[in-house]
């Protein structure tokens, strides 16, 4: 039979095919966001880190506002210049020597704090050390983000394992099902076996649809992480993990570590230091202010008592603030006991995190080894299965099949979590999450 299509069908097919990649391109250019590579690598995802983000900016703009702080304290330390200009009509009084109207004027005025008794310099010194706080904290939303794209790239390699062992399941018990309707149509298999078979099936059926249908969310998930909405990538490359191996030292001496180098530990000390400072600036607010001020005018009027220059110094003495000061001291004492409280909290935490990754890289080495030696016996019994299957016996390959897929996926499993419990060790050491090699 031949089949073929008229001039207009074609021409309507090709401009929707034009129109659909017209649409594609315009939303990837809309949002500025580049497709991903196929298959994708774990290696480039991670280069997606430190790209536009919510964490990210939000991170960033915490930075930014800690320098724009600085900015402006330093500002009011530095010379404060004006410019004023007075268009003046008068009618002057009669014994007055110039009777001229015109009485304007143009002044040029300057000041600059001398010194505040250390004021000033408490405040500076805390405005850079929050700045050194935030920049920290970014490093540690840095790691976060890698932590999280390796989870999310590991959890759609393991989601395609789970799915094909499920599909493989689904094969072996469909075999059998479809034998056992055979026999109980020629009458040679109860009711019994018969319902017990349709059930497995069935059970099987909708694991492997619960299997592909967490491939499409790990996927998207996966997108999502790495700022790509609607972009779920197809492929995924199987990544390298050499460092897993590494030598794990004693948990002492990773703690000792941790409290010397983890990031927000060390942000979480200069926010403390910077609240103290603060706190000493507020209860210098009563301190004298030693000010310099230069004046040059120029008159339309000349009058004696008016001054062409005036250059000065000028101390101020505050006396009485209605309680202001009281209040501000009360506020940045608040504050200190808060991050004082919170730096406790991340010491106790972070010497369970470095515990619990600790001996979670231990027992993962133990499992690592035993999954191998399953993979060895799985790969035997596959073996073994082909020859029986060579003599008719089909369920046993698709057995030893499942089997197989089940020893790779908890060998996956088992890498990905060692890797992950690495990751967050060096996290909490001060280390960049999985920079590649050996770590070091």
């Amino acid at each position: 039979m031949k089949t073929c299509f008229a001039p207009w069908q074609v021409f309507f097919a090709a401009l929707f095919y034009i129109l659909v990649l017209s649409t594609s391109n315009l939303h990837a250019e809309g949002n500025n966001i580049s497709p991903l590579p196929e298959p994708l690598t774990l290696e480039y995802a991670l280069q997606l880190a430190g790209e536009p983000h919510p964490d990210i900016a939000l991170s960033k703009a915490e930075l930014k506002q800690a320098e724009a702080k600085y900015l402006g304290i330093k500002s009011d330390l530095g010379v404060n210049a004006s410019l004023f200009g007075r268009a003046q009509w008068v009618e002057p009084p009669k014994p007055a020597p110039d009777q001229s109207h015109n009485d304007s004027s143009l002044s040029f005025y300057a000041k600059k704090k001398i010194f505040d008794f250390g004021k000033s310099s408490l405040k500076v010194s805390a405005a850079e050390t929050e700045i050194k706080a935030n920049r920290l904290l970014y490093t540690d939303t840095l790691n976060r983000r890698r932590m999280e794209i390796m989870e999310r790239f590991f959890d759609v390699l393991l989601a395609d394992l789970e799915f094909i062992r499920d599909r493989e399941a689904v094969a072996v018990v469909f075999y059998i099902y479809q034998r056992l309707t055979g026999g109980k149509e020629l009458g040679q298999a109860s009711e019994l076996d018969f319902l017990e078979a349709e059930s497995k099936y069935m059970e099987a059926r909708r694991k492997r649809a619960v299997s592909e249908m967490r491939q499409q969310l790990t996927r998207a998930l996966l997108a999502e992480a790495l700022n790509c909405p609607g972009m779920p990538p197809v492929t995924l490359a199987e990544p390298e993990l050499p460092y897993i191996n590494r030598e794990l030292t004693e948990v002492e001496e990773l703690t000792k570590k941790a409290f010397i180098n983890d990031p927000a530990i060390l942000a979480l000390r200069a926010k403390v230091e910077a609240a103290r400072e603060r706190l000493k600036a507020a209860r210098a607010e009563g301190n004298p202010i030693l000010s310099a001020e230069f004046e040059a005018s120029a008159h339309e009027r000349e009058f004696g008592s008016r001054d062409r220059l005036r250059a000065g110094l000028i101390l101020e003495i505050p006396l009485f603030a209605g309680g202001r000061t009281e209040a501000g001291i009360a506020g940045y004492a608040a504050e200190l006991h808060r991050l004082e409280a919170r730096l406790s909290r991340r010491e106790m935490d972070l010497r369970q995190a470095v515990l619990e990754a600790w001996q979670q890289i231990k027992v993962l080495h133990y499992q690592l080894e035993e999954v191998q030696s399953l993979i060895k016996y799985s790969d035997l019994y596959l073996d073994r299965s082909r020859t029986i299957y060579e003599q008719g016996l089909k369920a046993y390959l698709g057995d030893a099949m499942v089997r197989y897929s089940e020893a790779r996926l908890r060998l996956a499993q088992t890498r990905y979590a060692l890797t992950l419990a690495w990751a967050r060790l060096d996290a909490l050491t001060g280390k960049v999450v999985f920079k590649g090699g050996s770590n070091e």
